[in-house]
């Protein structure tokens, strides 16, 4: 079937058209995603302006992302109460991952430029109470909003994305979106080793201070736009402001699906703490709260499942609910932060037990791993945009990860010299570059404009959600196999000491100097816990490999999707459907 050219079916959409067309095209679209679409098509310097905005909020954001840790640790230092430092980060780590869905769905209900708002707002606020906390209760208070705020700000970069950059070059956008990780990787460690030798406080004061100046250039073009759009007609009157309050309010919690938002936050919530927090416990997974957290989060996510099926507006929607492209890639995305949490963490104790690295030395090792991944994304897209697909850059990604895996269990002994303990992980930074960007295009492009917000906040829980899983996996197996093997080859120490070194690696490699048994027997016991480890991450790197075979290669085009006639902003084709068109997928 011959293809319209963009002179006969390119329109830009008239809100005066009464037709039957325009009713069905529209009518299930909630007001955010009409603004976004309206606003798009009357933006001029503004979109120069957002990009801009973008481009700061994507810096600020990943400095943030490298140095949060050093004003927590420090805070809860200084109010002598440091291993509660381990509770704020899980539940700032559970907050990050659950809290997108409730933004996601706030930016279709209400717009862009609001949930983008509300996201900086909540980030300010944590900033601010960590800066001025007297107690580690008030840096856990801060840390909550700041969560909402950091989380909330993560995906409205990426919907904004969704919403102004056509499929070919999505790739490209998200990747260069990380781009400041290069500079961070080396200025974090300055920034805060200046900052916490004045004075710790300054660190979120200083964020608290450049949040809202970053996010002034994206959230003022994006209102600009919605306003502009509002007042040549594009967009309709929000239907809120004809009800009578109650009314308005009940429409609001249908829209939002307020039920399923509580039922799917809620469930992993309680999920995912008793994951990272049961290694602290004295009786692990049968201490009795975890227990209890577990079976009812598992309940809740099932009631969720349920209530989807039910809901008037669910979260879930009926259009991508059965769409095997989104299922696939966040199964695989999924699959691959699990491996890659369980090869990446144990990195840098590894670095410094057995290769004898110092505390800079293997933070470097461990980081150059996630520096590469971003040099590799933005290379992803680029090949994307020239191949206009992503089915074969995604498996080569996958393929490269297993063989970064592969390498590790080959090198992850002593002996090995720094380019083999390196370029394994550069390999995987590299596997994991290629995978990154190609899955949250394959699941953006794979739906309808309406879900993109809801289907890219569904594929960033479920991702880190497999990372949570792969920090349960390490500390289960640290907590029952890692003290035996200390037992096996740390026979001339006590039990007392064992432990010692079993809870502080950091310190008993500089009281052991590589050369003595001590050491040795470190090192033969850091090795056997790893390749444990390393098994149980190369086993989970099939299912993306398999899945990324049997995934549609759709073609990239100047449309916001591959799946419909929506071109990027309100301009359409004038033959609208839910499917794709023949030339849409690659039968390879």
């Amino acid at each position: 079937m011959s293809q319209p050219t963009d002179v006969e079916h390119v329109e830009r959409w008239d809100a005066s058209q009464e037709s039957h067309e325009h009713d069905a095209q529209h009518a299930n679209k909630q007001i955010g995603v009409l603004a976004a679409e309206a606003g798009r098509s009357v933006a001029d310097w503004t979109l120069w302006v957002g990009i801009l905005g973008i481009a700061l909020v994507a810096y600020l954001a990943g400095l943030d992302n490298n140095t949060m840790w050093a004003w927590q640790t420090a805070a809860t230092t200084a109010f002598e109460d440091y291993p509660a430092y381990t509770a704020v980060t899980v539940v700032q780590a559970v907050l990050i991952a659950v809290g997108k869905f409730p933004i996601a769905k706030f930016a279709d209900v209400f717009g862009r430029a609001q949930a983008y708002a509300l996201s900086v707002l909540l980030w300010v606020l944590g900033f601010i109470i960590i800066a001025v906390a007297q107690t580690t209760r008030d840096v856990a208070g801060g840390t909550v909003l700041y969560a909402l705020g950091n989380t909330g700000v993560q995906i409205m970069q990426q919907i904004v994305l969704a919403d102004y950059i056509s499929t070919k070059w999505r790739g490209v956008s998200i990747g260069l979106v990380s781009l400041p990780y290069v500079i961070n990787f080396w200025a974090a460690t300055q920034i805060t080793t200046k900052i916490r030798a004045v004075n710790w406080r300054w660190g979120p004061g200083f964020f608290s201070i450049c949040a809202p100046v970053a996010a002034f250039s994206i959230i003022l073009a994006l209102a600009i736009n919605q306003r502009r759009a509002k007042a040549k007609g594009l967009i309709p009157v929000h239907p809120y402001k004809t009800m009578p309050l109650l009314s308005a309010v009940y429409t609001f919690l249908v829209d939002i699906d307020a039920l399923g938002l509580f039922l799917i936050c809620g469930g992993f919530l309680l999920f995912l703490l008793p994951l990272n927090l049961a290694k602290l416990q004295g009786d692990g997974w049968s201490t009795g709260w975890i227990i209890a957290m577990l079976v009812l989060g598992g309940l809740m996510i099932i009631s969720f499942c349920v209530w989807e099926y039910f809901a008037p507006k669910p979260i879930l929607n009926r259009r991508w609910r059965l769409n095997k492209d989104v299922h696939f890639a966040t199964a695989i995305g999924f699959f691959d932060f699990f491996s890659f949490y369980t090869s990446w963490v144990p990195a840098y104790y590894w670095s410094m037990i057995v290769m004898g690295y110092d505390n800079s030395g293997a933070t470097y090792f461990s980081n150059c791993q996630s520096l590469a991944l971003t040099v590799f994304g933005i290379a992803a897209g680029f090949i994307s945009l020239g191949t206009k697909n992503y089915k074969w850059v995604m498996v080569s990604g996958a393929c490269i990860r297993m063989l970064g895996i592969g390498l590790m269990i080959k090198y992850r002994n002593a002996g090995s010299s720094n380019f083999q303990a390196v370029m394994p992980q550069v390999l995987q930074g590299m596997g994991g570059g290629f995978l990154g960007i190609t899955l949250q295009v394959a699941a953006q492009v794979s739906v309808r404009h309406q879900d993109v917000a809801t289907v890219t906040a569904y594929f960033l829980l479920l991702t880190e959600i497999g990372g949570a899983c792969g920090n349960a996996v390490i500390g289960a197996i640290q907590t029952n196999v890692l003290p035996g093997y200390y037992d096996k080859y740390l026979p001339m120490l006590n039990a007392t000491e064992r432990a010692a070194i079993y809870a502080s690696p950091y310190s008993a490699a500089l009281l052991y100097p590589i050369g003595t048994p001590e050491r040795t027997g470190m090192i033969n016991a850091y090795n056997d816990y790893v390749h444990i480890l390393l098994i149980v991450a190369i086993v989970l790197s099939v299912p993306p490999i398999i899945l990324g075979l049997i995934i549609n290669n759709r073609k990239l085009n100047d449309k916001q999707n591959c799946v419909s006639n929506e071109l990027a902003g309100m301009r359409r084709l004038s033959v609208d459907s839910d499917q794709p068109s023949e030339g849409s997928i690659d039968k390879n």
